[in-house]
This record gives structure tokens, sequence and C-alpha cells, in this order.
């Protein structure tokens, strides 16, 4: 059962994954950046997102919509 093969192999994953997605989310990031009026939006949910970790509704809606709070 401590197959050091599985350990190691299930270990690289997450980091793989999370490196893929942190490129995807930065070039969203950046694209949004480029549309009229959103920049200081896409700065906001790079850091909420990338920066703290959080991807829960309320967070990226803080993100968005700052004065709501």
């Amino acid at each position: 059962m401590d197959d050091p093969e599985i350990s190691v192999e299930t270990a690289e994953t997450p980091a793989q994954v999370k490196t893929v997605t942190a490129d995807i989310l930065n070039e969203f990031f950046d694209a949004l950046a480029e549309v009229d009026g959103l920049g200081a939006v896409s700065l906001r949910l790079r850091k909420t997102v990338l920066d703290d970790g959080l991807f829960a509704e309320p967070a990226i809606r803080a993100a968005i919509f700052p004065s709501s709070q």
C-alpha cells in the first residue's frame, strides 16, 4: 500500500494542475485588464483568486463589486 512510485506521482499532480490553472487564470485576468473600465476589477480578482486562494462566490462578488459591502 505504501508504494513510493504512487506517492511521488500523486504528490506531483496537484502542483502541475495548480500551475496550469494559474497560467490560464493569469491569461484571463490579463485579457480582462485590457477591457475598458475593468482594469481595477482584474487586479482585485487576480489578488482574490491567485494570491489569496479564494474562489468562493462571496469573495468573487466582493472583488467585482467592492462598494456593495
